[in-house]
């Protein structure tokens, strides 16, 4: 057993069982999974606005994120919203995108935490952008 299977094996924060995807956040997998698998499309970079709600503040939610999309060449930024939200725009490829929404999940799925994609929004690409980072 880990630390942190160790440290919130007695904290009920939540369902242990796996947490279902929104329906927005289905669609956009379904989107990204079809550019994809496109020849064309499945190099080109995509940009989302995204919008979570449930436990993703007090939780590690941006530090989470951060490792995950810089692990996965993403760019973009994340952040706290005064209304308990978490807002992010997150940048790269389709499958890369897809794999950090799934491995996001994954991270969060053994302590019970509860959230969901709430907002998805098509932004444009920008050019230069380096890294992601939390911003605060």
């Amino acid at each position: 057993m880990g630390f942190f299977d160790k440290l919130f094996s007695g904290v009920a924060v939540g369902s242990r069982e796996p947490q279902k995807p929104s329906g927005v956040e289905l669609e956009l997998r379904r989107r990204l999974t079809v550019l994809a698998s496109d020849e064309v499309a499945q190099d080109a970079p995509q940009r989302y606005f995204l919008r979570w709600e449930g436990q993703v503040q007090g939780v590690g939610f941006r530090f989470t994120n951060t490792n995950l999309a810089q692990a996965r060449a993403l760019t973009g930024w994340v952040r706290n919203m005064e209304d308990g939200s978490v807002e992010m725009e997150l940048q790269g490829t389709p499958a890369n995108i897809v794999s950090q929404l799934e491995a996001l999940h994954a991270s969060y799925e053994r302590m019970g935490t509860r959230f969901r994609l709430v907002d998805a929004q098509t932004r444009t690409p920008l050019a230069n952008e380096d890294g992601f980072s939390p911003h605060y």
